[in-house]
């Protein structure tokens, strides 16, 4: 990020909207982490979100819906629930999408989720024909690996209609992140004289 000129961000969101956004993940992650008035808006919305207490509701008055309601509830009032596994979907507010893997407890006759971890957008690529679907990234083969059922869960903010990837709120406030900091540059250079 530092030295970025007007041209190379028009690269990044080209690039990006033609799905090969690694440098905009760089770029919305440097972001979040160097502007604290962006830093505090995705902050907002994501505690917005993580704040509310969830709510499960069987599919019927059946005893076996009612199981599998009571299961649920108690899957997500654990603490890494919402620490681990909402916080970090939440991070698609300002990437377009994002990904975690449960990881499973299979000792048991039930599987549980054990833990939940978070995916860097950058191990995936999008599919070129419905810019959607997601593949883990494969030296061999251009069009990655479908993902294995029931192990990913992918966030795609409905924040704007269109291609996931444009729907980041870091798309918006890159270039008010640009010129943000050139105007920091400047200042700092005026109080340094």
């Amino acid at each position: 990020v530092s030295g970025l000129t007007p041209i190379e961000l028009a690269d990044i969101l080209r690039a990006a909207g033609r799905g090969y956004p690694d440098r905009f993940f760089a770029l919305a992650t440097e972001m979040e982490e160097r502007d604290l008035h962006y830093a505090a808006v995705l902050g907002t919305r994501k505690r917005a979100l993580t704040g509310i207490a969830p709510i499960v509701v069987a599919a019927s008055t059946d005893a076996e819906d009612e199981k599998i309601a009571d299961a649920v509830r108690e899957l997500v009032q654990q603490p890494e629930f919402v620490d681990d596994y909402v916080t970090d979907l939440l991070d698609a507010l300002g990437k377009g999408y994002s990904v975690v893997e449960t990881i499973w407890d299979r000792s048991g006759r039930e599987w549980r989720p054990q833990r939940y971890e978070w995916r860097d957008q950058r191990h995936f690529v999008i599919d070129q024909l419905d810019g959607r679907t997601l593949r883990f990234k494969d030296p061999g083969k251009v069009e990655g690996i479908d993902l294995p059922p029931f192990q990913f869960s992918i966030h795609r903010p409905k924040l704007m209609s269109g291609l996931p990837i444009r729907a980041g709120l870091a798309r918006l406030a890159a270039w008010a992140f640009l010129f943000k900091s050139y105007t920091l540059k400047d200042w700092m250079a005026f109080l340094e004289v």
